[in-house]
């Protein structure tokens, strides 16, 4: 069981996403950002950028935070969407990469 600490913007909905294509069990945990949930001592032991989103893997005990990190862990954990060849592989890492710091904080802007 995957719990994933989010909010509905679009960093926070990458891994919600890829967790349903996956079919992996997860639950949800709202931090919502406009009320500052990010900065509980909750979350910062968590998460000690105080950013979303975020998820504890409970079957292996590993924490990961970024979204881009959260999409790779899932990906190899499952060995789904991410190649094994190193061509390939690197290929995937270039485009998440590319989204991560071009696309995605366009997109973020309008949140």
């Amino acid at each position: 069981m995957i719990d994933l600490y989010t909010f509905t913007t679009p960093n926070g909905r990458k891994p919600s996403i890829m967790l349903e294509e996956l079919g992996l069990p997860y639950n949800v945990h709202k931090i919502d950002i406009t009320k500052n949930d990010q900065f509980t001592p909750e979350y910062i032991a968590i998460n000690p950028n105080s950013k979303i989103p975020a998820i504890i893997d409970q079957e292996t005990g590993i924490t990961v935070f970024e979204s881009g990190a959260i999409l790779m862990y899932l990906a190899e954990k499952t060995g789904k969407l991410l190649p094994s060849d190193q061509k390939s592989k690197y290929q995937v890492i270039e485009w998440l990469m590319f989204q991560m710091g071009s696309v995605g904080p366009m997109f973020g802007h309008f949140n």
